[in-house]
């Protein structure tokens, strides 16, 4: 079920650039959350420079025009091994696929129970989902 929002600066990420883009985040999703291949849900936000603001460095790191939000919410109970090896997964796959720095991948990560997601019908199909899965 992860929902992944995907924030950039427009024009600085043409269609092939944001396929790889893309492709890397849920290729992430699949080898270490071990999603079916079918639970694929993205959202790609292209804000202008005067909506998409952000300090050009932080805690060391220097952020360029490449800079991206990664937003991905997922039901919660995940081990906290596991949500530590998506984030390197992520980054390692995302800066080769986009060609970005290292620096320029911000990732948060938001955790919801299963029964505050509706994939439609107004039912929680995910209501029962283990807390350790």
């Amino acid at each position: 079920m992860p929902l992944a929002k995907i924030h950039i600066l427009e024009g600085r990420y043409d269609e092939p650039r944001l396929g790889r883009l893309s492709q890397a985040v849920q290729e992430s999703l699949i080898s270490v959350l071990k999603i079916p291949p079918d639970d694929f849900f993205q959202i790609i936000h292209e804000l202008p420079r005067r909506r998409f603001l952000h300090t050009p460095s932080f805690l060391g790191l220097k952020y360029s025009d490449d800079f991206i939000v990664l937003e991905i919410a997922f039901i919660s109970g995940r081990p906290k091994e596991t949500r530590l090896a998506l984030l390197k997964e992520l980054n390692a796959r995302i800066v080769a696929g986009a060609g970005i720095s290292a620096d320029d991948l911000m990732i948060q990560f938001i955790e919801v129970p299963g029964e505050n997601i509706s994939f439609g019908q107004g039912l929680a199909q995910r209501a029962f989902i283990s807390q350790t899965a």
